[in-house]
């Protein structure tokens, strides 16, 4: 699957496509640069609470993958887990995470099935209140669209790439780059 440098918006109003003929429409309010992380408690794929708002001096990465059962979610995590892992060095200053509607459960079965480390993965499954309020959700589906968000280290928004056909992958590469900014 290709990388696209293609941006849409998140939130009310906004469609994704899947395989450019499936239209569907995404739901909540849509986050965009200069925003700040809204506060949603998730859960990690090992069953600990996470807050999408609390700060830690990092530059965070967030990778939001549609469902962990589809061959466009298994190549963004595994080149992700891949980047992250052959350049932990220059990437001490950044977390990753990757976000899904699937329960932690799933998640812990997809990480353990291809082999994924270096990413923390969080659970958006029980209320999509992380989708709700970053407008990443996709209504029909009750999954998330594919996306790329960074935070800098007080959690304001420095890039949003959702990806408008769900058969592409956001650019990991120039979200690094302005992540690597940051520092």
């Amino acid at each position: 699957f290709e990388v696209t440098e293609q941006h849409a918006k998140l939130g009310s109003g906004e469609i994704v496509t899947l395989e450019k003929t499936n239209k569907f429409h995404l739901a909540g309010e849509g986050v965009k640069v200069g925003d700040y992380m809204p506060s949603v408690q998730l859960m990690t794929s090992n069953l600990k609470p996470f807050d999408t708002s609390a700060t830690n001096g990092k530059v965070k990465i967030y990778s939001l993958l549609t469902s962990v059962d589809t061959p466009v979610c298994v190549q963004q995590a595994a080149e992700l887990s891949q980047f992250v892992n052959e350049n932990k060095a220059s990437l001490k200053d950044i977390e990753f995470y990757a976000i899904s509607a699937d329960t932690p459960f799933a998640q812990q079965r997809f990480i353990s099935e291809h082999e994924l480390t270096g990413v923390e993965y969080l659970s958006d499954s029980v209320e999509h209140a992380f989708g709700e309020k970053t407008g990443a959700l996709i209504k029909e589906l009750g999954l998330l669209t594919r996306s790329i968000v960074v935070t800098d280290q007080n959690n304001k928004i420095i890039l949003v790439q959702r990806v408008p056909e769900l058969t592409t992958l956001p650019n990991l590469a120039a979200a690094v780059e302005l992540a690597k900014k940051q520092g």
